[in-house]
Formats: structure tokens, sequence, C-alpha cells
């Protein structure tokens, strides 16, 4: 019972994220809409993370299943996107060096933010 209660406030938090970012008036992910309602809520501890910790584990454990149907998507889109395999790629490691780049500068801005902003 414990799992479908995480579950029911995990999906329910998706389907709200959805709901707001069908609400606004330029597109916005409602994944990521939810995500930051999550964070929201554990924020103010209107819920608290044991309430969704066991249920979040499993699914971040298993979270390759879930690009499952995007792998299938692409191969079933295979002819349309052939010609275009060295732009792809080319994007692709683009985006991981900057993904890489950015993430690393958070990391020391939170850190820093975290101490106190004093230095190392």
């Amino acid at each position: 019972m414990k799992v479908l209660k995480q579950l029911a406030i995990i999906c329910g938090l998706c389907l709200l994220g959805e709901w707001i970012a069908g609400l606004l008036p330029f597109a916005f992910p409602g994944s990521v809409m939810a995500m930051l309602l999550t964070l929201v809520l554990l924020l103010l501890r209107w819920i608290k993370e044991k309430d969704i910790k066991e249920t979040g584990d499993f699914l971040l454990g298993n979270m390759a299943f879930f690009f499952i149907p995007s792998a299938v998507a692409i191969i079933e889109q295979l002819d349309a996107i052939r010609g275009q395999v060295v732009a792809l790629v080319l994007i692709s490691i683009i985006c991981t060096i900057l993904t890489m780049i950015v993430t690393y500068y958070t990391v020391l801005l939170v850190t820093k933010w975290m101490k106190g902003g004093k230095g190392e």
C-alpha cells in the first residue's frame, strides 16, 4: 500500500505538471513543470522525502526502460534521418560537452552557496 501511495503522489505531480504547462501561454515541458512543482513542495515540506523516496529510487534505478520507446521511434524513422547522421552525432557531442560544462559550474556555484559564499 505504501508503494501505491508513493506512486499516486508521483503520478499526481506529473499530471499536475502537465496540466499547468498546458495552461501556460508558451511552450514548456510538463515533466519539467512537475519536477519544479515537486521541488517546491519538498522545500515547503508539504510532502516529505520519505513520502516518495522508495518509489522514486525504484524509478530512477530502472530509468533505462523509459528510453526504449524513444529508441524504437528513432529506429522507425531511420530512413528520414539517414542523411543527417553526421549532424546528429555532432550535435550530440556538442550538447554533451555543454551539459558537462554547465553541470560543473552549477556544482561549483551550489557548493559555494552551501558554504555560505566563503572561498575555499
